[in-house]
């Protein structure tokens, strides 16, 4: 027993005797230059080492450094790329002899990392990890010496180190990135992170808190989560993350940010629920979602199932003060193709509800896929133009025209500069979209339709719509278009075709106006340059072809205006019972040909039991300005529009001049081209103005002078 109790005294002894030596002859400072040699190695940068380097042995083996720093190349703004006012690290030795690495407490205190990129490019990340030239010993290339055969058995494997660490403590670091060339500058002031004791197979706790300014924007952000690896070293785990965040600059408040994950493990799902809440610019928002989320073991594959969103939005810049917006999905992402997909996605935005399927692909040039299905869309409500409508007719019923004059030259001016702006299409240079909208019903413009398909394309500054077909108004459309937008102004071609479809409740939707009943056919063929309004009315080309049947022209009674004008042939006044401003057809034809900024036709052909009317003339596209001529021949028959009144003037043709303009057309009964048409009646005319003089003047009519004075009279009525 006393030989064991000396034994064990003389290893303290020794170990005692040892320590004081390596204090007494083992300075650490002396190892600065070694240090800071090696590091010139292997980074090609200085590391200064200005504080003391102290040994600690209890309870355990270790050492404490002073204030280090790692340089920067010259032409940085700041000398230093890392520095630490001080650091700590021991390591237990008894249990080294068991192959167990116990690391004692690592402690990091008031570190600064600095990274640049300069204007030119250059950042003092750039050359970091390339060894400058270390001059190796020549070697002797002579043959190889033959190995002595060795008696000794084979070693054994290599016995698995066990490493543990008692923690790690970052305590007020902070860190500047900043990008002149960007004009960035994200500053953290303060990070303190903190890691509980750490053992492969085991669970440890970590926390961190941070705090900053990114530009203007202040934030700062905390969170905890457990984190566990396996004894392997070849994975890991988290659980129980919680985090949450807050910014806010001079414009923007972002009052909270949260997101709370069950565990994070590869292979399996996770539960994630995640809120925000804030305000930007003329924009409130609080939304809140949750989903299962799944990275897969080769961590190149990212999964949510049954992702929802809900938020709710308040702000100026919205179709109406606030909105609810509700998302469905469920979404993967490939890492390595750079693919987002979007699978069975349901959206509700307030009353319009859309459900399909996307896809998002990374590259220079974007691609996205899509196709979108509703049941209803009802634009107008949506962006609020209804509302708007409403407001502005109640204004102008409350004002009259009164309190505007003073507004209507900047109105007239900004009105003016809208119609010469071309619209912003560049962006179809950057995307390669091609995709689908069906909808069983649709409202915009007021216009209704029904099983509505667009089938579109964008690619390489090409707008294609390839398909659109549509139920309206009793009838269908459908059209096909392109846009091109490569060259100096952008070009168009659309061709349509409208079948059936119900004129008067159409034009009463889109345009408030009752001017045209029947059931129309109509194609449109036109190409154009420039989409600014101004520049498609000017350089618009194309025909129409209208073709409508079993309808009415309202604003003009033609049977009307016939008895007017057979009335005063005959010298009398009209006297007949004002009926309906309305003349009803059985078939209206009409070629219009567009160009020169203008529409014009020669081949306008109105049909009735009554009537045969035929037409001519132009509308100018720009000023609106209208100039036709309509050659109205009445049909014997004491049946239809007109009644027996009519039958009197069968075979008349009667010239009607339509003036004004789209908004306020003017319809008149051409009397002197009248007359001129109709020999007969110019002659009988004369002759009733003849008997009328006779019978004012009596003898004196055959006087030269009164002749004169009534000749010139009757060629200022007839000419």
């Amino acid at each position: 027993m006393k030989k064991l109790l000396y034994a064990l005294l003389a290893v303290l002894l020794v170990v005692v005797v040892g320590i004081g030596a390596l204090l007494a002859l083992v300075d650490p400072n002396q190892f600065k230059p070694l240090i800071a040699e090696q590091v010139k190695k292997a980074t090609g940068r200085e590391l200064v080492v200005s504080g003391d380097i102290s040994w600690r042995f209890f309870p355990s083996i270790g050492f404490s450094l002073g204030k280090t720093e790692f340089r920067n190349p010259e032409g940085f703004a700041e000398p230093n790329m890392v520095q630490l006012e001080s650091a700590e690290l021991s390591v237990s030795v008894m249990p080294l002899f068991s192959r167990q690495l116990e690391i004692g407490n690592v402690s990091l205190h008031d570190g600064r990392v600095f990274i640049q990129t300069r204007k030119d490019g250059l950042s003092n990340l750039d050359g970091l990890g390339q060894q400058t030239e270390v001059k190796a010993e020549p070697s002797v290339k002579d043959e190889a010496p033959v190995a002595e055969p060795s008696t000794q058995t084979e070693p054994k494997a290599a016995e698995v180190w066990t490493i543990s660490l008692a923690g790690v403590e970052l305590v007020n670091a902070s860190a500047v990135i900043r990008d002149d060339r960007a004009g960035t500058l994200t500053n953290v002031s303060a990070l303190n992170f903190n890691l509980s004791r750490f053992a492969p197979g085991e669970w440890a706790q970590a926390e961190f808190d941070i705090t900053g300014l990114n530009g203007e924007m202040n934030f700062s952000a905390k969170g905890a989560t457990e984190l566990f690896i396996v004894p392997e070293l070849n994975n890991a785990e988290l659980k129980n993350l919680q985090l949450s965040a807050l910014a806010k600059d001079k414009v923007n408040d972002i009052s909270s940010v949260t997101l709370a994950l069950d565990k994070l493990k590869t292979g399996d799902w996770s539960s994630v629920t995640f809120s925000a809440k804030g305000q930007v610019p003329n924009l409130t928002f609080d939304a809140k979602g949750e989903t299962r989320f799944m990275l897969n073991e080769a961590m190149d594959v990212v999964k949510l199932q049954g992702l929802v969103l809900d938020s709710g939005l308040k702000g100026a810049t919205l179709p109406r003060p606030e909105m609810a917006v509700k998302l469905a999905a469920d979404a993967d992402y490939d890492v390595k193709q750079g693919m987002a997909t979007l699978k069975q996605f349901k959206a509700d935005i307030d009353e319009i509800s859309v459900n399909g399927n996307g896809s998002f692909k990374s590259a220079d040039i974007p691609v996205i896929r899509f196709a979108v299905k509703s049941d209803n869309i009802d634009l107008d409500a949506f962006l609020g133009l209804d509302n708007a409508k409403k407001e502005e007719e109640q204004t102008q019923t409350a004002s009259g025209n009164g309190g505007q004059a003073g507004q209507a030259g900047s109105a007239g001016t900004a009105t003016q500069a809208a119609k010469d702006q071309e619209p912003d299409l560049s962006v179809l240079k950057t995307l390669d979209v091609a995709g689908t909208v069906e909808l069983g019903k649709l409202k915009a413009a007021n216009a209704k339709l029904a099983n509505v398909l667009v089938d579109m394309k964008i690619a390489k500054g090409v707008l294609t719509l390839k398909q659109l077909a549509a139920n309206l108004y009793d009838g269908s459309v459908k059209a096909q278009a392109t846009i091109n937008a490569n060259g100096k102004l952008p070009t168009y071609k659309v061709s349509k075709q409208i079948r059936g479809v119900q004129i008067q409740p159409l034009l009463v939707d889109l345009a408030d106006k009752d001017v045209l009943a029947g059931k129309g056919d109509i194609t449109v063929n036109v190409t154009g340059t420039g989409l600014a309004e101004k520049r498609i009315r000017e350089n618009i080309s194309g025909a129409i072809d209208i073709n409508f049947a079993d309808g009415a022209i309202y604003g003009v009674n033609i049977p009307e205006m016939i008895r007017e004008a057979k009335a005063k042939l005959k010298g009398h006044s009209t006297e007949y019972v004002k009926e309906e401003r309305k003349t009803d057809f059985s078939s209206m034809t009409a070629t219009l040909k567009l160009g020169a900024g203008k529409a014009s036709t020669n081949n306008l052909d109105i049909d009735s039991p009554l009537l045969r009317i035929d037409g001519n003339g132009e509308t100018n596209l720009v000023s609106e300005d209208i100039d036709f001529t309509v050659s109205t021949s009445a049909v014997a028959t004491s049946k239809g529009q007109g009644g027996k009144g009519v039958d009197e003037v069968a075979d008349l043709t009667v010239p009607i001049d339509v003036k004004g303009n789209w908004s306020d057309p003017k319809f008149s009964l051409n009397l002197a081209k009248l007359l001129k048409e109709n020999n007969e009646l110019e002659k009988k005319a004369h002759k009733e103005v003849e008997r009328g003089l006779e019978k004012l003047l009596g003898d004196k009519v055959k006087d030269d002078e009164i002749k004169k004075a009534a000749d010139k009279l009757l060629k200022g009525l007839f000419n």
